[in-house]
């Protein structure tokens, strides 16, 4: 997928520059040339892409592309910091070319300075190995993915408002799409941007952790954040990762849970009350500590769902079910769903709360 690093040199200016990263074990002389290397496009020039084109450029990045049709203005200024008072009225796309050049002269810089649709969004993103979507519409996300899925480019999301923000890599290595996490059906609409507000500070923070991603993608280390949403609220100093779980995977689930599950008892909503005073029950809420303390089903435990398979766990459940009935739920039922196989696995007899 990159450009292959045997043909790419890097020169004594560039030694110097980039000898920080050249002292670490997973970067080096090799992974320096993986990152000029690289070429990266970028669909949007506001809050997201200029933190995450700042670090980029300025890591070695050898070759950028920035999509978007806008001009500057005064209340961009506060979160988009490639930008200042000298440049309202000038398109964002002519400035950040400007502003590249100055950060890192060995990076080429490509800019399309028009709106991603579905005539140009084909030819525009079919020379760069990975897609950082910095938009801020529904439509055009849809857009980008499809068009990643369909050429087989990695697609870095990420999105904020108020203070909470959003990061997700989409399409790697046959991962989730944003459709996976958004699907179409639920017939999503966006509200006028100038209408909404934002922590400039929040955009500078998301941004970069799609740079991140990038980096780390390009040089193939860690662990890239496919297949989770990584959900960022600077009010309380959270962090948080959901799986994804791919649309193509819900028919299969479905199917189990209709014809083929029969290893366990479900349990209905409507019937818990019942069960709850004539025996004696251990209800295992599955989601994240975060989604259980806002609310949990009176005397529920919290046992995350990553946390079902430890010896120690499945050792406390098997103790507890000699006497008691097992009951595991989630509110979205998949999660009760795995958790269920996963007691069924350990034989412990249990039943699953059905929320439908």
């Amino acid at each position: 997928m990159f450009y292959p690093i045997s043909s790419v040199y890097l020169s004594e200016l560039e030694y110097k520059r980039y000898a920080r990263h050249l002292v670490l074990n997973n970067i080096g002389d090799n992974g320096q040339k993986r990152l000029k290397g690289a070429s990266i496009v970028f669909i949007g020039a506001g809050g997201l892409a200029a933190s995450g084109i700042i670090y980029l450029v300025s890591s070695g990045l050898g070759r950028i592309g920035i999509v978007d049709d806008d001009k500057i203005a005064y209340s961009n200024l506060h979160r988009q910091i490639l930008y200042n008072d000298e440049d309202i009225g000038k398109l964002k796309v002519h400035v950040i070319r400007d502003r590249i050049k100055d950060i890192n002269s060995y990076c080429s810089v490509n800019v399309y300075s028009c709106i991603l649709d579905e005539n140009n969004c084909k030819d525009i993103i079919k020379d760069y190995d990975i897609v950082i979507d910095t938009t801020d519409n529904f439509k055009s996300r849809y857009l980008i993915s499809r068009a990643c899925h369909l050429q087989h480019k990695i697609h870095i999301y990420g999105a904020v408002q108020a203070f909470e923000g959003h990061v997700s890599v989409f399409n790697y290595k046959g991962g989730p799409s944003y459709s996976d996490l958004y699907p179409k059906n639920l017939n999503l609409y966006n509200k006028q941007c100038d209408t909404l507000g934002v922590l400039g500070i929040l955009t500078g923070c998301i941004g970069m952790l799609q740079a991140i991603e990038a980096i780390k993608i390009i040089l193939g280390i860690g662990d890239i954040l496919s297949g989770y949403l990584l959900v960022y609220n600077l009010l309380d100093v959270s962090f948080k990762t959901v799986e994804i779980v791919p649309q193509k995977h819900w028919k299969l689930i479905n199917y189990y849970y209709n014809n083929k599950f029969s290893n366990c008892t479900l349990i209905h909503q409507s019937d818990l009350s019942f069960i709850l005073s004539q025996f004696p029950i251990i209800l295992i809420d599955v989601r994240q500590p975060e989604e259980f303390q806002k609310y949990h089903l009176f005397k529920a435990i919290n046992i995350p769902l990553k946390n079902m398979k430890s010896i120690k766990t499945i050792s406390f459940i098997r103790g507890y079910s000699i006497d008691r009935k097992i009951i595991v739920y989630c509110y979205d039922n998949l999660r009760s769903f795995v958790a269920s196989q996963i007691l069924y696995k350990n034989q412990i007899i249990h039943y699953r709360l059905n929320n439908e």
